[in-house]
């Protein structure tokens, strides 16, 4: 995986965020996020199928969601690292968003978004 983020900024952010699984939801603790997925704390009761689908909610404010279904694609004792597998329109514009807040370039977005659409045409 860590060949994959080298591709992407990864943007440390602090966010209301969940994770869920069927039924399933746990509050977690955000470390950051890219265009490729995210990265966060792993909660003490985690337990979830690592072959299904993880749902990530991160609420950036009143009704304005990034939402993403991701794959589990790395566990330590402390983070869970988790890649996206698919995100709506309106949650990967607050993304693009938050990107070029926090990198402060538009040519990096771009060159990522580029490297993800190359990734997902590829496969």
């Amino acid at each position: 995986m860590s060949e994959q983020h080298r591709n992407f900024s990864r943007i440390p952010f602090d966010a209301t965020t969940t994770a869920s699984q069927g039924g399933d939801h746990w509050p977690v603790q955000l470390v950051d996020i890219s265009l490729n997925g995210v990265l966060f704390e792993q909660p003490a009761d985690w337990r979830i199928n690592p072959r299904d689908l993880i749902r990530i909610d991160i609420k950036l404010g009143e009704g304005v969601h990034i939402r993403m279904d991701t794959h589990l694609v790395h566990t330590t004792e402390t983070t869970v690292g988790c890649k996206c597998e698919h995100i709506d329109v309106d949650s990967i514009t607050q993304l693009k968003r938050l990107i070029e807040l926090n990198t402060g370039s538009d040519e990096v977005l771009h060159r990522e978004l580029s490297a993800l659409i190359g990734e997902h045409t590829s496969q």
